[in-house]
């Protein structure tokens, strides 16, 4: 006859913590609120807005901002994290502040404005 076999005592589980949120990547850190996000969206949509404006191919902009054509087309799809010099490198390419690539009201017309003027910038001084 076969021995008999000795359940093994299972211990204690403690209670689980609440899961805590964790970065996109799992790092541990805290993930962002809602508006996560929300400033890339921004200049990506204005870079585009803006190259569209100065008639301006994504690899032109890419060549006289020294960066790559794919950087400049995923950076337009909001699919890289783009850094401060980028952003420099970029706004100084299209000849427009830094700040005009942040401005949450820039629509078509007024990026056209913006272009025009400064290719004409006696006309904006007349008026």
């Amino acid at each position: 006859m076969k021995p008999a076999i000795k359940n093994k005592k299972t211990k204690a589980v403690p209670a689980a913590k609440p899961a805590r949120k964790l970065s996109p990547r799992n790092r541990g850190s805290q993930a962002s609120s809602t508006d996560d996000g929300r400033l890339q969206l921004l200049f990506a949509t204005n870079v585009k807005l803006i190259r569209k404006a100065r008639e301006l191919s994504q690899e032109a902009l890419a060549d006289l901002a020294d960066l790559d054509r794919t950087y400049i087309s995923s950076t337009e799809r909001n699919r890289r994290n783009v850094t401060v010099g980028s952003i420099q490198r970029i706004a100084d390419a299209l000849r427009v502040d830094v700040r005009v690539l942040f401005d949450p009201q820039l629509t078509e017309q007024a990026a056209l404005a913006i272009t025009q003027a400064q290719a004409n910038p006696r006309a904006a001084t007349r008026s």
